[in-house]
């Protein structure tokens, strides 16, 4: 998608119509661009909430939902400040010299972006690929797989437990 946006952004270059026309697509595709992102991850957000709350054992309950939210939301913030990391590793800024008429001019350099986007893409894409059948074996496991299983209690004392007679 960005590389779209950027291939409308410019000035007296602009695909379609003038300046103006090139503006307006411009910024509609950048919002366009991020309301889907915005609506995709509250899709992504909700189905995690969902499962999460299928998988908790009522003998644990907000504890188990914490640390799965935890867990769920550390896997989604940590990969950003690694690619930002590797971008600035792998980006080669431009040589820059001062010419004869005073101007600047800058030659070479390469932006690492495009490049670890589509490597991370691929690597993403090769994840689904290879690992898509254990996560669905895994999603379809029986709600009492995901249960803690406590040994050594009476069965007389887990009912009253159950029935919130006994506070442990």
């Amino acid at each position: 998608m960005l590389l779209t946006v950027r291939s409308f952004r410019g000035g007296n270059t602009s695909l379609i119509g003038g300046e103006t026309t090139s503006r307006l697509i411009f910024w509609g595709l950048l919002i366009a661009s991020t309301a889907l992102q915005a609506i995709v991850h509250s899709l992504q957000f909700n189905a995690q909430m969902t499962f999460f709350a299928h998988r908790v054992d009522p003998a644990i309950g907000g504890s188990y939902m914490t640390l799965l939210n935890t867990f769920g939301n550390l896997g989604g913030t940590w990969p950003s400040s690694v690619v930002m990391y590797m971008i600035g590793q792998f980006t080669i800024p431009p040589v820059c010299s001062v010419g004869e008429d005073g101007s600047e001019i800058c030659t070479g350099g390469r932006d690492a972006y495009f490049p670890l986007q589509l490597v991370l893409s691929t690597l993403g894409c090769m994840w689904i690929f290879v690992m898509s059948k254990r996560v669905h074996h895994i999603a379809e496991l029986p709600d009492d797989a995901w249960r803690t299983q406590i040994e050594n209690e009476d069965e007389e004392e887990m009912q009253q437990l159950k029935k919130g007679g006994k506070h442990a």
